[in-house]
C-alpha cells in the first residue's frame, strides 16, 4: 500500500490502495469490475484512478485512488462501470486513439512530449486522432494538428467505457487555476504567458483564479514502479474548479507549485520515469471527476540545483528550455471536445484502433474496448515500469512491433530518427 496522509474527516484527501483479485478464466471488464467492487467495499465510491499494475498467472493487481468526500457531487455517479453496449457503431471515418499513460516510465511518451511525432504521424493518416495531454504536451513546445482531439485521461477512460460521448469544439473557453503557493510574482509571469497565448494562438482564455491557500503538492515514486503524490488542500482545488465551471468555461488548466527533487536525476538523462507524472494525473483526474470538463496540468517546478545542459537527454530536453509549461496546455485545451452523457458526434464504438504500450493496457476503458470491439493494439517496443504481461491474461490482443509500422510514406514530414530509442544528441561539426 502507498503511504497517504489524513487531515481529518472534514478534509479531502486521496486514499491509494493496491487491490489483489483472482485472475479470471476470461478477462472481461465486467467480471473484473465486479471482483474489484468486492475488494473495495469499505472504500469511498469517489474513484478517480484505476489501473492494472501487475499480473501473474493467478492474480491481478490494480492501483485504485479514491477521494474521501461527500460534500461535492461528482459528474460520474458510477466511475469505471461500463455503459456502452458491445456493438460496433457505423463509422465512415478513420478514428484511432493513442494512449501512453504518464508516470510509468514509458520508453516512448514517458518524457517531455516525446511521443508528439508519433501522434502527428498517426493523425496525418486519420480523419480524427483522439489522445491525451501526456502524449503531446512539451512545456513551451506544441505542434498539434487540427484533427487531434485532446482529452484528459480520466475522461478518456470513461469515453471508452461509453459513459460519455464527444463533440469536437471549434473553440473552447478556457479557465485557469493558479496555486497561490507559486507566489504573486510568478503568477504575474504565468498570466503574461496566458496573454501571449491569446495573442499568438487565438486561444480564448476567458478568466483565471487563484486558490485561497497553497495546495502543497508532494510527489512520490513507489515500490510498485510508478509515480504518485498528494495534495495538501485538495478541497481548495476542487472549489476553484467548480467555480470556473459556474462561469461557463469549457476546459480548465491547472498551474501548481511542485518542488523538484533528486527523484528526477535519471529522468533528466532520458532514463527511469517522470517523478511528477503521477501527481499530475491525479490533479487533472480530480478536476475532471467533479466538473466533467477537460483539464490539463502545468507545473511550476522549483529546484536549487544548477542545470547542466550538456547532460540533458533530448527526451527530457523540452522541460528545460523555459520556465513555463502553460503554452502546450493552453494550446491542447483548444482542441478538447465537448463532453456529453447523451448525444454527441463520437462514441467509443466509432474507434478503429487504440494503441497502447504492451504492458499498459490495464485501464478500464481499454480492457472494455478490447472486450467489445477487439480494437486494442499493443506496441511491443514501448516498454514501461509496470509489471504487466499480456501473456498472463486470458484475452487476445492485436500487436505490432513498433510505431514505425504505423507510418505510411511519412507524409507527416517528421524525422524517422525521432521514432527510435535512444534519440541521439545533435553533433557538433
Amino acid at each position: 500500500m502507498i503511504p497517504w496522509q489524513c487531515w481529518g474527516i472534514f478534509f479531502m484527501h486521496f486514499q491509494e490502495k493496491i487491490l489483489e483479485i483472482d485472475n479470471p478464466k476470461s478477462f472481461k471488464w465486467e467480471e473484473v469490475y465486479k471482483s474489484i467492487l468486492k475488494s473495495s467495499s469499505n472504500l469511498s465510491t469517489h474513484w478517480i484512478k484505476l489501473n492494472l499494475i501487475k499480473t501473474t498467472r493467478s492474480k491481478l493487481y490494480f492501483h485504485l485512488v479514491t477521494i474521501n468526500n461527500s460534500d461535492y457531487k461528482p459528474f460520474f455517479n458510477e466511475p469505471y462501470k461500463p455503459h456502452l453496449p458491445c456493438k460496433p457503431q457505423s463509422n465512415k471515418q478513420n478514428i484511432p486513439c493513442l494512449i501512453i499513460p504518464t508516470g510509468i516510465g514509458a520508453k516512448f511518451g514517458g518524457y517531455a512530449g516525446d511521443a508528439n511525432p508519433i501522434a502527428k504521424a498517426i493523425a496525418f493518416n486519420s480523419d480524427i486522432l483522439i489522445t491525451h495531454p501526456n502524449v503531446v504536451n512539451g512545456s513551451v513546445l506544441t505542434d498539434l494538428p487540427s484533427n487531434v482531439v485532446y482529452l484528459e485521461g480520466f475522461l478518456l477512460d470513461h469515453f471508452l467505457l461509453g459513459q460519455i460521448n464527444l463533440t469536437v469544439n471549434k473553440i473552447n473557453k478556457i479557465g485557469v487555476i493558479f496555486d497561490s503557493g507559486i507566489g504573486e510574482r510568478r503568477i504575474d509571469y504565468e498570466v503574461n504567458v496566458l496573454n501571449a497565448s491569446k495573442a499568438f494562438y487565438g486561444a480564448e482564455v476567458t478568466a483565471w483564479t487563484v486558490t485561497d491557500k497553497p495546495l502543497k503538492i508532494t510527489t512520490n515514486v513507489n515500490k510498485d514502479g510508478f509515480s504518485s503524490g498528494d495534495i495538501g488542500d485538495l478541497k481548495g482545488l476542487i472549489e476553484k474548479a467548480l467555480f470556473l465551471k459556474s462561469k461557463k468555461v469549457d476546459a480548465i488548466a491547472i498551474c501548481t507549485l511542485i518542488k523538484d527533487s533528486n527523484k528526477n536525476k535519471k529522468y533528466v538523462l532520458g532514463e527511469g520515469l517522470d517523478p511528477i507524472g503521477g501527481i499530475e494525473a491525479l490533479i487533472s483526474h480530480s478536476v475532471s471527476f467533479y466538473t466533467g470538463l477537460p483539464s490539463a496540468h502545468a507545473p511550476v517546478l522549483t529546484s536549487k540545483e544548477k542545470i547542466n545542459y550538456k547532460k540533458i537527454s533530448p527526451l527530457s530536453a523540452g522541460e528545460y528550455i523555459a520556465d513555463t509549461f502553460l503554452p502546450s496546455v493552453i494550446n491542447g485545451l483548444r482542441f478538447s471536445p465537448k463532453v456529453t452523457k447523451s448525444g454527441g458526434v463520437i462514441n467509443s464504438g466509432n474507434l478503429n484502433s487504440i494503441y497502447v504500450p504492451s504492458s499498459a493496457f490495464g485501464s478500464a476503458g481499454v480492457i472494455y474496448s478490447n472486450d467489445c470491439f477487439k480494437n486494442v493494439v499493443l506496441v511491443d517496443e514501448n516498454k514501461t515500469a509496470l509489471k504487466v504481461d499480456y501473456r498472463h491474461i486470458k484475452a487476445k490482443f492485436k500487436r505490432i512491433k513498433s510505431y514505425l509500422n504505423l507510418i505510411k510514406n511519412n507524409h507527416a514530414n517528421i524525422s524517422l530518427n525521432s521514432l527510435v530509442r535512444p534519440i541521439e544528441k545533435i553533433p557538433r561539426i
